[in-house]
């Protein structure tokens, strides 16, 4: 999940450089995209980077 750490920063970043961006992380089912909040909920400083969202 470093890599995953690693990215999130650099959008970070970028965010604060260009605060209109936005970011979606697209999941194909609520399973995926579950652990991914999960995850988000369990590592302080990575809430409201990216928004998450299930592939209808």
């Amino acid at each position: 999940m470093e890599t995953v750490k690693g990215t999130l920063d650099r959008i970070k970043v970028a965010k604060s450089q260009n605060p209109g961006i936005r970011v979606v992380y697209e999941f194909p089912n609520e399973k995926a995209a579950g652990h991914f909040r999960k995850w988000i909920n369990n590592n302080n400083g990575y809430d409201g980077i990216v928004e998450i969202r299930v592939r209808k």
